[in-house]
């Protein structure tokens, strides 16, 4: 069976515990990661960059919300670069 094309394929999981990759093809475009804010977990998403520093923070979702970071996530990269080179459809 094919699986469809959507952002939540693009996601992988790292081996560090609560923190995942968004990629397009094999380029690493976000991090997303569980944080702990005033007590509460949230999933904060940034651009990828390998200089921590340069990253760009997208938001903050919550918890059981990985869906809606992840499309979030997606549609900002889209917005900033254009058109991916994924195989969406």
């Amino acid at each position: 069976m094919v699986q469809a094309w959507s952002p939540m394929s693009q996601l992988q999981r790292s081996p560090e515990q609560g923190v995942w990759y968004l990629f397009d093809t094999s380029k690493r475009i976000a991090i997303i990661r569980l944080v702990e804010v005033r007590g509460r977990k949230l999933l904060r998403s940034v651009t990828f960059d390998h200089d921590p520093a340069a990253r760009q923070l997208i938001g903050y979702f919550p918890e059981d919300a990985m869906k809606l970071a992840v499309e979030c996530t997606w549609s900002e990269y889209v917005r900033q670069t254009g058109p991916s080179r994924s195989n969406r459809k």
